[in-house]
């Protein structure tokens, strides 16, 4: 059997890996979410975040930082503090929950600045990771992420029907057993349920097929992108 380290190693170059690595170790990074406590974030976006940094704290890792998971312990608990110190600034709730706020709120324009270049810097990080194992996931069903925007619908009424039908299938266990299964969509019964046509279905089967990992993945940075369509 692989010992932790081995699989981190893994890990660092292989999607299938990683994402294996956060399930193995999903009841960890649940804990030291819970750890955390309650601190103005709901538990989704915190769990969201926590995986986020366990993904970096693979990619980052190496012996000399000592025991892995003390470390990706420590990270994921600092992540959560630094955004939802973010969170309460933004929205001018700022209370004494972190003995640093006062500090921080009355610092130097150059302190709030790097404060925010890091935080920025954080984001990017984590979209980063983000698109790398979600072009991985693409990979399986023959997208490449780079043509995402070729074959993205050029019509905002296209993208709208496209999302509609990849809610769909992202919320019919029947048809995303199909898709997860087999690589490919069931275009006859959703051409037969929305009244489309099948060669409508395979023009935009692409994009529909992305829209659908999307939703079922974990892929919180990328999804706040996706246009907010009311099902029709």
């Amino acid at each position: 059997m692989e010992s932790l380290i081995e699989r981190i190693e893994k890990a660092k170059s292989e999607n299938a890996e990683l994402e294996r690595l956060i399930t193995d170790y999903m009841p960890f990074i649940k804990k030291t979410v819970n750890d955390v406590g309650n601190i103005g974030m709901e538990y989704d976006d915190r769990l969201s975040l926590a995986m986020l940094t366990f993904m970096n704290c693979v990619k980052q890792y190496d012996v000399e930082k000592g025991n892995f998971i003390a470390f990706a312990s420590i990270c994921i608990h600092n992540r959560i503090i630094d955004e939802s110190r973010k969170q309460l600034r933004y929205s001018g709730k700022i209370q004494p929950l972190f003995p640093s706020d006062a500090d921080a709120i009355s610092g130097t324009a150059e302190d709030k600045g790097s404060i925010t270049a890091y935080n920025l810097e954080r984001e990017h990080e984590s979209l980063s990771d983000e698109i790398l194992i979600f072009s991985g996931q693409l990979k399986e069903y023959g997208i490449i992420f780079q043509e995402l925007p070729r074959i993205c619908p050029k019509q905002d009424r296209a993208r709208k029907q496209c999302i509609t039908l990849g809610r769909s299938v992202a919320g019919n266990n029947e048809m995303l057993d199909v898709l997860l299964r087999f690589r490919r969509l069931s275009q006859s019964a959703i051409a037969k349920q929305f009244g489309l046509s099948e060669k409508t279905i395979e023009k935009h089967r692409k994009y529909i097929i992305t829209i659908v990992i999307l939703l079922t993945g974990d892929n919180p940075c990328i999804r706040a992108f996706l246009p907010q369509y009311k099902e029709v």
